[in-house]
């Protein structure tokens, strides 16, 4: 995820192939699992444009992703060089992601280059022992730098 180090998340991978998701970005004790998956595949049937992401789960064929098993779900563009961050609320239960960028009717155009749905909607911070609140006890917290939305 050069992308999102290059944007300032600190990132880290889960060991071995058991976990539902590919990347952990820890945002100042706010961590947020995510799903990367990746796509040059343009359907015969879609009008040019359009890339299709598979949504089946690597534990099995017909095992698609579940809200819990990830927080967010990333989608590369690689003929276009664009990031799609979807919350795993809107992406589950999908047996594909169906991009195609700059078409404004596609349901997943509101999510090109969201970058900044990873700060506004992470999870809770963990408490961790000893502490009560990352956000106002810590003194040397500092929360993760903002990202601005793209128009």
């Amino acid at each position: 995820m050069t992308k999102a180090s290059e944007l300032g998340f600190q990132i880290a991978e889960p060991r071995g192939d058991t976990a539902q998701y590919d990347v952990v970005l820890d945002l100042g004790g706010r961590f947020i699992s995510v799903q990367v998956k990746s796509t040059f595949f343009q359907a015969s049937n879609l009008k040019p444009g359009n890339f299709v992401a598979s949504l089946f789960h690597i534990n099995g064929p017909n095992r698609r992703y579940e809200q819990s098993d990830l927080d967010y779900l990333a989608v590369y563009c690689i003929p276009k060089d664009i990031w799609y961050i979807i919350p795993s609320a809107v992406a589950s239960r999908k047996h594909a992601i169906r991009v195609c960028p700059g078409d404004k009717q596609n349901q997943w155009e509101p999510y090109r280059e969201a970058w900044y749905l990873l700060h506004d909607q992470a999870p809770a911070p963990l408490l961790k022992r000893g502490r009560v609140d990352l956000y106002g006890i810590i003194k040397d917290y500092v929360p993760a730098p903002r990202i601005k939305r793209k128009e």
